[in-house]
């Protein structure tokens, strides 16, 4: 008895003790309690519709940026309060212990927010600015409906993702863009990290996102069912993938699908994803790869081009020297009965690209190679045959008729090295008879570095159609209008696979790119969908 006793006044005392605690924490004044910090936006980013050169702080896409930001319970104002036009603006907002204007700002945030030009869509934000990273594998495709499929890597951000971002989206008839999904993590709880390096390859109404995690490369499909789309399981293929600045490749045809890595890997599956078979890319030896893509090629093969090491680079001399570094740029066909055939280095017969002596170096990297709707092959990579300096690089095409063998290659921004500018990672988008190879290169004010922009440079049967056509200029903008600290710098615009062609035949280059924005050390680097009228590429130019 005297135990119970003891238990309900010990109850009586706590219930005491909580009541005078409450009490006390009610008298304390709000104020003193600590502000929640301000929280922007994650994507700082909107777009001018077509037409518009401003938008309004009440105008849709602005309002919902500036709206977006919050302080817990408290109410945020901002300081926009007129037009603001294409470029970067500085942004502060202010939380309000109650009414704002009329009541005590409790706390303040400011960072910049971008106004993209019509046609440049802001999707996602990375830590990395290498977001859309390897050039040799696929970011952005459209599905039969014309829907956009992209995938990019995010990682670096403090508390946020590190893996495969994934969005979906609609282009309407009047060039705005309608998301299906907001960014989603594509990994879940299989294995990632902040150089997963992501690709994704579409076919029919399916997309297989393929990424590197764990040391080896996993694949998930997202296709579309009677009730919309519908996730698969993440499949691990077993491929060895450990790429430290490039990721996977893959192709898709039905639910036959192949893919390549980093790692010296082809992998393939006949269900759809589901299972796998592995096995090594043949390497010459004492040989290793670096870069990897894949094309289809006639009779169910594939043509793996890559990479291959012969010797790395050593430590530099002096300043201007390379450092007897040798990178082959290869070529296999994998078919369909499983033999490994016409492997061959594809600059062998070009003087430039071998070796030169201990003091230089001859290296080819970041290959993308594509196939024609006749059986040619295109191929495009960087290179140092004209420094052979390690990260002198410029940027190359080469072509190869069905049957026939490499064409010399085409410098493709050949007036740019004599001005010290360098020229990175080509991409491949493939319009009909044409191939359409993207670049981005350094900009210069003076002798100062201002970031990059890109080109793309159109070919037919191997020859140029004309001068490289813009696509990305905000660095060149920037410091033209003497504001480079609001320059927001291209970095691995990945093109589409293919061209999209509208129903009133204008021609439209799809891009996923990383823009860096440059001397705003708070802002995240911003991952866009571009769209490229591309049209006029034509041999009158």
């Amino acid at each position: 008895m005297r135990h119970v006793a003891g238990r309900a006044a010990r109850r009586i005392r706590r219930a005491m003790l909580g009541l005078a605690l409450a009490s006390m924490a009610a008298a304390t004044p709000a104020a003193a309690q600590p502000a929640p910090a301000i929280v922007p936006p994650d994507l700082l980013a909107v777009e001018l519709p077509a037409g518009k050169t401003t938008l309004n702080p009440a105008d849709p896409p602005l309002h919902a940026l500036l709206a977006a930001a919050s302080s817990g319970q408290r109410q945020v104002s901002n300081d926009v309060h007129g037009p603001l036009g294409e470029g970067a603006t500085r942004v502060t907002w202010t939380a309000w212990d109650g009414a704002p204007g009329s009541s005590k700002p409790v706390a303040t945030k400011a960072a910049t927010v971008f106004v993209l030009p019509a046609g440049t869509t802001p999707v996602g934000v990375s830590g990395d600015e290498n977001a859309t990273a390897g050039n040799n594998a696929t970011h952005i495709a459209r599905d039969d409906a014309g829907r956009l499929h992209m995938i990019w890597a995010d990682s670096g951000r403090p508390g946020g993702p590190a893996g495969p971002m994934y969005r979906r989206a609609t282009v309407a008839p009047d060039g705005s863009v309608l998301f299906e999904t907001p960014p989603f993590s594509v990994a879940g709880t299989a294995p990632s990290g902040w150089n997963a390096y992501p690709a994704l390859a579409v076919t029919g109404s399916t997309a297989y996102c393929v990424w590197q995690g764990g040391g080896t490369a996993w694949v998930r499909r997202v296709s579309l069912g009677p009730s919309g789309y519908v996730w698969g399981p993440p499949q691990n293929t077993g491929a060895a993938s450990a790429g430290r600045d490039i990721g996977p490749a893959i192709l898709a045809d039905g639910s036959n699908v192949r893919l390549v890595t980093p790692s010296g890997m082809f992998a393939m599956s006949a269900d759809g994803g589901s299972t796998w078979k592995t096995e090594a890319i043949p390497v010459p030896p004492g040989q290793r790869m670096k870069a990897v893509s894949l094309a289809p090629a006639p009779s169910g093969a594939t043509m793996v081009a890559f990479t291959s090491v012969v010797r790395d680079p050593g430590p530099h001399a002096a300043p201007g020297q390379g450092a007897g570094g040798y990178w082959q740029l290869r070529t296999v066909l994998r078919k369909a009965d499983g033999s490994w055939t016409d492997a061959g280095n594809v600059l062998a017969a070009v003087p430039a690209w071998n070796v030169q002596s201990a003091t230089t170096d001859s290296l080819a990297d970041w290959v993308d190679i594509a196939a024609g709707p006749t059986g040619a092959m295109h191929l495009a990579w960087h290179g140092t045959a004209l420094s052979h300096i390690y990260e002198h690089d410029e940027a190359y095409y080469a072509y190869r008729p069905l049957g026939g063998a490499w064409q010399a290659p085409s410098l493709l921004l050949a007036h740019a090295f004599a001005a010290g500018v360098k020229s990175f990672a080509p991409s491949l988008t493939i319009d009909g008879d044409r191939a359409l190879v993207t670049v981005f290169f350094d900009v210069f004010q003076g002798t100062n570095w201002g970031g990059f922009d890109a080109s793309v440079v159109g070919f037919r049967d191997g020859v140029a159609l004309g001068p490289p056509l813009p696509l990305v200029h905000f660095v060149s903008d920037s410091l033209a209008h003497g504001t480079p600290a609001f320059a927001l710098s291209s970095r691995f615009p990945a093109a589409a696979p293919v061209t999209y062609r509208a129903p009133d035949g204008t021609v439209w280059l799809d891009l996923l790119e990383t823009l860096v924005p440059m001397g705003v050390g708070d802002a995240a680097k911003l991952v866009v969908l571009q769209r490229v009228d591309v049209t006029r590429l034509s041999p009158t130019q």
